[in-house]
């Protein structure tokens, strides 16, 4: 398992938000950063930057599981539900309410089930952070919302387990 361990760490997924010049990429399971195209934090709509903050978020996830389910196929797992129980434990995880926000409480991420993504910065912050303040606001809000939902799930698949 060490080797399959060592695969997902070096899971790395690069994703733009649509619409929007901002890239973000997600490595060694919870490290985030974020990057903005020229002039792009500069002229940014709050609204629009949640929008396309809680896009991003999605892709990443999308983009994870998509590497995950290779590496794992590559080890001939089968991570794949095998009976009630096994679908039960997945709608749970499903249902899973996760929640990340920066120190400073400026910005803050939730998910359900790392389906639902919902980005939300307090008002002002575009003004009052430079570009490279705020990126690391939604870094630090992001690694907190991956680590709550792998506790809760962790959590999940020892009730369903043990």
């Amino acid at each position: 398992m060490g080797e399959l361990a060592e695969r997902l760490d070096n899971i790395r997924v690069r994703v733009s938000a649509p619409g929007m010049d901002i890239q973000a990429e997600l490595r060694d399971r919870t490290e985030f950063s974020l990057s903005f195209g020229e002039s792009v934090y500069e002229f940014a709509d709050e609204r629009a930057l949640e929008r396309a903050l809680a896009s991003v978020a999605r892709l990443l996830y999308a983009g994870w599981q998509r590497q995950y389910r290779e590496a794992v196929a590559g080890r001939g797992l089968d991570v794949e539900p095998r009976d009630q129980h096994d679908f039960d434990f997945q709608e749970a995880c499903r249902a899973v309410e996760s929640y990340g926000e920066s120190s400073d409480g400026r910005f803050a991420l939730s998910a359900v089930g790392m389906d639902e993504f919902t980005a939300r910065i307090k008002r002002g912050s575009l003004r009052e952070l430079r570009e490279e303040e705020f990126a690391a606001r939604v870094a630090e809000a992001a690694t907190v919302l991956v680590r709550d939902y792998q506790s809760r799930t962790t959590e999940l698949k020892l009730r369903y387990y043990g």
